[in-house]
């Protein structure tokens, strides 16, 4: 019979044998790390360097040449989120911030949204993805206000809510989760058939690829969507739209029919980083169109959508800010009882 302790794990094929050493070789083991690491990322660079030649032949690669803009109404929406972990528990600051630009100059001033915070005690890591939560269900009640005034709709992040994130499953959650959660897929699902029904088109720009799309769609592995397009974009090109997400139905189960809202991406590239574009069906035809426009009023050095930006920067709930809603809070109790006092403070580790 075997002894467990004898079991030999492997991780991705290599083995997962601690090295255990005296602390005088703290540094000398980073750099062993250091070392290792460098050498799993110059193997997979050096598969996706051969593959390259080969993909952009049969991915839809296309040139973007730049659109004028200047006439063309854009609304940008974005989520700020943060929150303060207490003895009483977590408790979330959210705001959404959008605003509208004709092509890259702002029309009119920009509008803010938040929400009364919910009778609730979360933990740390159920606090702070509700304060996420609640930020895309404002991000998409704002968007509604706003399609009004614009020809397209930019949301910060993917299109659809990531499910295998926000989900409620795996663990119990707060009711005020299981609201919420659901507030903001209907929200979204509104949005969606609001915009479609006016004429109008909505994307989610995602600035942190995390993604693997491409591969996984062309049935050659989880090489990560951020690595492949780098490799195969050059400055001024773009790639798609491929279908995402096999599973994005589960999203909006309640919606009569999902297809034209099925969720399709494009890469572009302006400056040194790739961008991920996520559009609904509905919109496929004016894809390559609306790439051409998101070009010709990024920013040269982010890539990024100058609306975009601008929404982001507004939209921001610094450590600073949670802070000081954190004091006025403690302000406006005005409570002198020490016993009662300590009941508010915070959790170890975190910074007032």
């Amino acid at each position: 019979m075997s002894n467990r302790g004898d079991r030999r794990y492997r991780l991705a094929g290599e083995g997962l044998e601690p090295v255990i050493g005296p602390y005088g070789r703290y540094h000398e083991l980073l750099r062993r790390i250091a070392s290792d690491l460098a050498k799993n990322l110059s193997s997979v660079i050096k598969r996706v360097d051969e593959l390259a030649p080969k993909l952009r032949d049969v991915l839809p690669i296309f040139e973007l040449r730049g659109e004028d803009a200047s006439s063309v109404r854009i609304a940008a929406v974005d989520a700020g989120a943060n929150g303060k972990d207490l003895i009483l528990g977590y408790q979330p600051v959210s705001v959404a911030v959008g605003a509208v630009f004709t092509g890259t100059m702002k029309d009119g001033d920009p509008v803010v949204a938040t929400v009364k915070p919910p009778k609730s005690y979360f933990d740390d890591e159920e606090g702070s993805k509700f304060s996420s939560l609640l930020g895309y269900y404002l991000m998409y009640r704002l968007g509604i206000v706003l399609l009004e005034r614009s020809d397209v709709l930019i949301l910060d992040g993917p299109l659809f809510l990531p499910r295998n994130y926000y989900g409620p499953k795996g663990r119990a959650h707060a009711r005020a989760y299981y609201e919420v959660y659901d507030a903001a897929l209907r929200s979204l699902g509104e949005l969606l058939r609001t915009a479609r029904s006016m004429g109008k088109i909505v994307v989610g720009i995602v600035k942190r690829i995390r993604s693997s799309y491409i591969s996984g769609w062309l049935g050659i592995g989880g090489y990560p969507d951020s690595m492949l397009a780098s490799s195969l974009l050059r400055e001024g090109e773009a790639l798609g739209p491929i279908p995402i997400n096999p599973r994005w139905e589960d999203v909006l189960t309640w919606l009569d029919d999902t297809r034209p809202y099925r969720p399709w991406s494009v890469f572009f590239r302006r400056g040194s980083r790739p961008t991920r574009m996520d559009l609904p069906e509905y919109a496929i035809d004016d894809s390559e169109w609306l790439t051409n426009i998101l070009y010709s009023v990024s920013e040269p050095v982010t890539g990024l959508p100058i609306p975009l930006v601008a929404v982001d920067r507004l939209s921001k709930l610094t450590d600073r800010q949670a802070s000081l809603v954190y004091r006025m809070m403690l302000s406006e109790m005005g409570c002198s009882d020490p016993d009662r006092v300590a009941m508010f403070s915070l959790q170890r580790g975190e910074s007032d």
